[in-house]
């Protein structure tokens, strides 16, 4: 055994001599080395080629499981498409906030040549207009959530046609659609058309008979039509019809070159994939929403119960549908645009005046509702209720309504006065809304509400019955 290790040894030590050898001799002539140089070379390149071709691979393998990943996510959503008219895009909202306007620059911005002259010179409304007009300083009283505003005027996209031919060909090739003739709208739910003068109504019934009949792009229907008869007939119409949720706040119109509008485009959401389905499934659930008040016996206890309907229901959270009553009918997701588009419009349908105002909350644009009870005209702001937990904002004269400034048209809505229709002092919103929601959503329950004041409380109590169906 102990020859063999010395053989060993003695073999290890041959070669460690002949390394150093090669070495020397390599030292002395460097072409020698060229042969070992080349055979490592070799290694090194077989090396790499192996790593490579791995490489490739495992690519090749994470590709194909991607491409199968999104074939199932297609499939899934063609399946789901199928079924589900509306998509949203999360909580990111699809239109960009403006925050760097003032409530100076919409006071500047302001033109009232297109208001009728019964409501400019009525004196009702001279206490609003000389404050928009003429403001004081902001000093943003009341403890109202700094985070619930963020209501977005409507947003027009303009082309001038300075070339006289192009403008000739547009109008030759645009029609009127449908023109709205014969539309009547009740003052005492759609104040907003009567604001208007009577250039800018035929305008608007315009707009709202091409909105129902999902026609697009149409021609003024007066002849010279200016930039501020489109914006203020657009405007008017969003704030009376909540019931059109698939209009977007945007649109488009191109002039021409002695500054008359020739085309007005309404921009639809394109969350919906289907219009007249979407429009069946905003009026069930809104009917099965306002299904609990319906039997109520004043517009105040429908209005408490609607109120606390919302409250409980919404969240507040940016979207791409959050300035549509869409949002907050159907989905549970809006800003404050969608918390007074949802008040307005669920009262409407259990036949409660009411209507969406619009101006200035706290620091920032935003929107409530003013709504009539037999005691007179009140102001009530859903969403900051909501954040606050409580009815800080319920039934407020415009006086005690802190932090609310109106702006625009809303200045000429009716005042508002104080009253004696509110909830117990210090009592948090009422949790009654879940349940009534739940009948909405499930078409299967008719929850009946009635509300008893007994001096400084209000009971609520809910019997369920087979609904009727949507």
């Amino acid at each position: 055994m102990k020859d063999f290790i010395a053989k060993i040894l003695y073999f290890i030590l041959a070669l460690i001599i002949l390394m150093c050898v090669y070495i020397g001799l390599c030292a002395v002539n460097p072409a020698l080395s060229e042969p070992l140089k080349k055979v490592v070379a070799d290694i090194e390149e077989k090396k790499r080629i192996s790593a490579e071709s791995a490489a490739e691979a495992s690519a090749a393998a994470t590709s194909s499981e991607a491409a199968a990943t999104e074939s199932s996510l297609e499939e899934g959503t063609e399946k789901e498409s199928e079924t589900e008219e509306v998509s949203t895009d999360g909580p990111e909202t699809a239109h960009p906030y403006n925050f760097d306007l003032t409530y100076k620059d919409y006071v500047d911005a302001w033109d009232d040549s297109v208001v009728d002259e019964e409501s400019k010179n009525n004196p009702d409304y001279k206490e609003f207009v000389d404050a928009f007009i003429n403001p004081s300083e902001d000093t943003s009283e009341g403890d109202y959530p700094k985070d619930s505003s963020h209501m977005l005027s409507p947003q027009p996209e303009i082309v001038d046609i300075e070339d006289e031919k192009e403008a000739q060909e547009i109008i030759d090739s645009v029609d009127k659609g449908e023109t709205g003739e014969g539309l009547e709208f009740d003052e005492l739910y759609y104040p907003y058309y009567h604001m208007l003068n009577d250039r800018c109504k035929a305008l608007y019934r315009q707009m709202y008979a091409n909105a129902v009949a999902l026609n697009k792009k149409f021609a003024p229907i007066n002849e010279k039509t200016t930039n501020k008869e489109v914006e203020s007939a657009f405007c008017c119409l969003l704030d009376d019809h909540p019931e059109l949720f698939w209009v977007d706040i945007s649109y488009y119109f191109q002039y021409d070159y002695n500054g008359n509008v020739i085309e007005f485009d309404f921009d639809f959401y394109k969350n919906f994939n289907d219009i007249a389905s979407a429009r069946s499934k905003f009026e069930a659930t809104a009917q099965g929403l306002a299904v609990g008040a319906r039997n109520l016996s004043t517009p105040y206890e429908k209005e408490l119960y609607i109120h606390d309907l919302i409250v409980d229901k919404l969240n507040y959270q940016y979207n791409s549908l959050d300035q549509s009553a869409y949002s907050s009918v159907v989905q549970n997701y809006t800003v404050c645009a969608g918390y007074a588009r949802c008040f307005q419009y669920l009262m409407q349908l259990v036949e409660v005046p009411t209507y969406n105002c619009h101006g200035w909350g706290g620091s920032e644009r935003h929107a409530w509702n003013i709504i009539k009870l037999d005691d007179g005209f009140h102001n009530v702001d859903c969403t900051w209720d909501d954040s606050l937990a409580g009815y800080d904002y319920f039934n407020l004269s415009d006086s005690e309504n802190k932090s609310h400034r109106r702006m625009e048209f809303s200045v000429y809505l009716p005042p508002c006065v104080s009253s004696d229709y509110k909830p117990a002092s210090g009592q948090k919103t009422i949790d009654a809304g879940s349940e009534a929601s739940s009948a909405a959503n499930n078409g299967n329950t008719n929850i009946s509400i009635e509300v008893e004041n007994n001096g400084s409380t209000i009971t609520i109590k809910a019997e369920s019955s087979v609904s009727s169906g949507n």
